[in-house]
């Protein structure tokens, strides 16, 4: 039985309702309680409902004369610049600032350090630039700047025994700063993290007093690290393996360090790093029925191709990125990897401040790029016409629409892995799968991202769904079980996977082919016990 729900007292109802304004608000931050619960709270305790709106003219007026623009001043509410823009009209706020004004003017007088007047928006700054600045305790850097940063947070997963030896090397007794250290066991596979190394690890965090420490039982670590808040807008995050670059999705600069370099991290706290130059890529449109954030980075990598982002940063913007969930941009910045990039990020709105509303009481500071930043290179997409995309045999170097392949007999399907094994991706899955069976003749597995997806999909009944269709669950986790899958194949089968390139071709069966695709095409694929198109499956 669930414990019993503490109701909030009078007070609290209404300073809440002070900062939230709606029920729905309230009920967010309260843990998920449902709005109509908040509003039965209100009656029984003569809370009557929040009538005024929810930015008063104070609130929008003071905002605008501090910043004066509408994608500024919306990133500090949490709204999109339109709705900024409509606040403002509701108030009949329409002039701007009188300081912008003499901006524009471009007044020449002595004296005047035109350059301290800029707006803040106006430096030819990027994202990756702006947060790297910030973390070299510069102004401004410029893309080739070789600059000495501080990271706000260090991710290990990966060989966690061979950096704790090489601090102890060094012969420092205690790390720079606790607080910025993640250490995660989650992988174990080969001699990586062998259970001796996972108990030197459980003693190090203890004599350092490392707080975030995650045992095997949690599940694959970066998930881990977004479901608990540990990862922030704005911030440097440096990890111990490539995938580090999945934190894009909270709009931080994450990337890949080496084991040398990450037990100097813990020592001394700095680290040389050269700036990336940075793409820009707006992707646009509406997605089609069955097309998913997977389909959309291999649609990317197949134009831009797999070795155009080589230690550049990419930034991700545009409607189709605005209307994607945590979990998809996640996919996202993960899968960006495979065009070599040093980090992938996109851009903090609404949608990202609402994710980790529940998850943190940290305050944090996104970073938005210049109005006039300079980017090494810019492309745009629509995706109103893309189909559901499919890579392999031979890695990301074959991307193409499904349906050009489709019927392929498929022997094995895998679906988890950081870049697609969280709850929305067993979902579809489910929503696929349900009251059916999949082919006699293939064999699905499902390894959940991480011990919460697991149990939220337990909750709703997903996992007996997936169960009852024929589905192999294993446990939680990433890569550790991908050599487990391999050696469940033939020469001479098919598997179709979630994972990204990395995982799908290490130590790879002889004669075996192995594709790349989303869950849906994975669940449906595996329904037919062929390569399937997910359009018609999908509602």
């Amino acid at each position: 039985m669930s414990p019993k729900r503490k109701i909030p007292t009078k007070a609290e109802l209404l300073q809440l309702q002070k900062l939230y304004k709606t029920d729905e608000k309230i009920g967010e931050r309260l843990g998920g309680v449902p709005a109509y619960l908040v509003a039965y709270w209100r009656r029984k305790k003569n809370v009557p409902k929040h009538s005024q709106p929810k930015f008063s003219e104070n609130e929008i007026r003071n905002l605008w004369e501090r910043f004066g623009d509408d994608d500024r001043c919306g990133l500090e509410l949490g709204i999109s610049k339109a709705a900024f823009y409509n606040w403002r009209r509701r108030y009949g706020i329409r002039e701007k600032p009188a300081f912008l004004k003499l901006e524009q003017l471009e007044l020449n007088l002595p004296g005047i350090n035109h350059r301290n007047q800029t707006s803040s928006l106006y430096g030819e700054q990027t994202i990756t630039q702006k947060i790297l600045a910030r973390a070299a305790g510069l102004e401004k850097v410029k893309p080739g700047e070789l600059i000495v940063v501080e990271p706000d947070m260090v991710v290990i997963n990966d060989n966690v025994g061979d950096v704790i030896r090489t601090f102890k090397e060094i012969g420092i007794e205690y790390v720079w700063n606790p607080t910025k250290i993640i250490i995660g066991l989650v992988h174990g596979n080969g001699t990586d993290n062998s259970p001796v190394d996972n108990k030197l690890a459980r003693e190090f965090a203890k004599h350092q007093k490392i707080e975030n420490f995650f045992d095997l039982n949690t599940g694959a670590f970066h998930q881990s690290a977004f479901e608990h808040g540990l990862i922030h807008p704005g911030q440097l995050v440096l990890g111990s393996d490539k995938y580090a670059t999945s934190y894009g999705a909270l709009s931080a600069f994450a990337t890949g360090i080496d084991n040398t370099e990450m037990a100097s991290i813990w020592a001394g706290g700095r680290l040389w790093l050269k700036v990336p130059p940075t793409i820009r890529t707006d992707i646009s449109g509406r997605r089609s029925r069955g097309v998913y954030a997977k389909d959309i980075i291999l649609a990317v990598i197949k134009q831009l191709g797999a070795g155009r982002a080589e230690y550049k940063a990419i930034e991700y913007y545009g409607q189709a990125i605005t209307n994607m969930s945590i979990s998809e941009r996640t996919t996202l910045c993960n899968l960006s990897l495979e065009m070599g990039a040093k980090s992938a990020i996109c851009q903090f709105e609404a949608i990202t401040r609402r994710y980790l509303n529940n998850r943190t009481q940290a305050i944090y500071q996104p970073v938005i790029a210049d109005k006039d930043a300079v980017y090494e290179e810019m492309f745009q997409f629509n995706i109103d016409r893309l189909t559901p995309q499919i890579a392999g045999p031979d890695g990301i170097n074959t991307i193409r629409p499904v349906r050009e392949i489709e019927g392929l007999k498929v022997h094995q399907v895998v679906v988890g892995t950081c870049s697609n094994g969280r709850f929305d991706d067993i979902k579809v899955m489910a929503d696929i799968l349900k009251g059916k069976k999949i082919d006699p003749g293939c064999r699905m597995i499902l390894i959940p991202s991480s011990h919460t997806a697991f149990l939220k999909a337990l909750k709703k009944g997903l996992i007996r769904v997936l169960a009852e269709a024929g589905v192999i669950i294993y446990s939680t986790g990433c890569s550790p079980y991908m050599d487990g899958v391999q050696k469940l194949m033939a020469p001479g089968e098919r598997c179709l996977l979630t994972s990204g390139s990395s995982m799908a071709y290490n130590n790879k069966i002889e004669d075996a082919e192995v594709y790349l695709c989303s869950p849906a095409t994975a669940a449906a694929s595996a329904l037919n016990g062929q390569i399937t198109n997910p359009e018609p499956y999908v509602r």
